[in-house]
């Protein structure tokens, strides 16, 4: 689940080895674009991204990566059950949603989209372990997205979610019905709930 990116120790010591070098706060290193493209050049440091730079020796949390390069998106569904400790799989793609005026192309994503209005609902921050955060959606959101793709989603995770859920001390069935509710599938809701209860 890291990207590790490779290259000589980094030689400046006013960046701390584990810190991530955004381009628009350089002036917080005493850098400039010269020096910048200097200890790109000379291995000190290394770009990762359009605007974002790492020690060479930094683990680069892939999550974390995906939800810098897509700013819009919100991991959701698998990704989500897998963060909130729902699913013991892990995904073989990353799901992340967007709403439905983006379009997103990338390989490595399970891209699903939403209307606008609807697109921040249940978003919610998770810390990673080397403190950087990501968005995605809270439980019940997650719970009504696999709801809504439950043609699309393996049985077995679908039917161990909504047990999981149901598990949880955390959960809030008031947020659930009124999410259900804003997604139109209240009553399909209520169908699995009366199975399950």
């Amino acid at each position: 689940m890291y990207m590790k990116w490779r290259g000589d120790i980094m030689s400046n010591n006013a960046m701390d080895k584990s810190e991530i070098l955004f381009f628009n706060k350089l002036k917080k290193y005493n850098m400039n674009r010269y020096n910048l493209r200097e200890k790109v050049a000379n291995g000190d440091i290394v770009r990762i991204m359009h605007g974002v730079y790492a020690n060479p020796d930094k683990d680069i949390n892939e999550f974390w990566l995906l939800g810098q390069r897509y700013k819009n998106g919100i991991f959701s569904h698998n990704t989500a059950l897998y963060f909130h400790n729902m699913t013991d799989r892990t995904p073989l793609h990353y799901d992340m949603t967007f709403p439905s005026n983006n379009r997103v192309k990338n390989e490595s994503l399970k891209v699903h989209y939403i209307k606008k209005e609807l697109h921040q609902l249940g978003l919610t921050k998770l810390k990673l372990n080397d403190d950087l955060e990501i968005q995605v959606y809270n439980i019940e959101r997650t719970i009504c997205d696999i709801i809504r793709d439950r043609n699309k989603i393996d049985p077995q995770i679908f039917n161990n979610a909504m047990k999981e859920y149901l598990k949880r001390k955390d959960k809030n069935l008031k947020r659930l019905y009124e999410y259900a509710r804003k997604f139109k599938i209240d009553k399909i809701l209520e169908k699995y709930m009366e199975v399950l209860l």
